[in-house]
């Protein structure tokens, strides 16, 4: 179980969509700018997250990307998922012939692990993650006051 770039600029690319889609479709060299971003990296981010019916492309003058869903209706799960496939792999959880008491054991632990991301990235909305970054900008505003 290992988070990449593929997920950490996925989420950030998701983000930097709902954060300033408000005026319109997100251009992908807008957001690789913003995002430091490799652009190339970031159109198959895109395409893959478009293919998830989880953002939109525009075309045309003006065109872009934009959520598919309003940012309360979409979740960090969903995100990665679209991305990678499940947050663990079904064949650490899974039973063999021939358990031992160790196996059993560790996978049951590997199912903890399971729900306790999927209870943190499923119910983490790309809203929620809006609501952080607005009060992590707020916070460094006022330290430089």
């Amino acid at each position: 179980m290992t988070f990449t770039a593929k997920e950490d600029y996925g989420l950030r690319a998701m983000l930097d969509i709902a954060a300033n889609g408000a005026r319109g479709p997100v251009q992908a060299r807008e957001i690789a700018l913003r995002q430091r971003i490799p652009e190339q990296f970031l159109e198959q981010l895109l395409a893959t997250l478009r293919r998830a019916e989880l953002i939109r492309s525009i075309r045309g003058a003006g065109g872009g990307y934009a959520l598919a869903l309003d940012a309360h209706r979409l979740s960090v799960g969903e995100v990665l998922r679209a991305l990678s496939g499940p947050l663990v792999p079904h064949e650490l959880i899974a039973s063999y012939p021939e358990d031992s008491p160790e196996t059993v054991v560790i996978r049951a632990v590997w199912g903890d692990v399971r729900s306790a991301l999927r209870t943190v990235a499923d119910e983490t909305s790309l809203a929620s993650l809006l609501e952080r970054r607005a009060d992590s900008q707020n916070a460094s505003y006022a330290m430089h006051i």
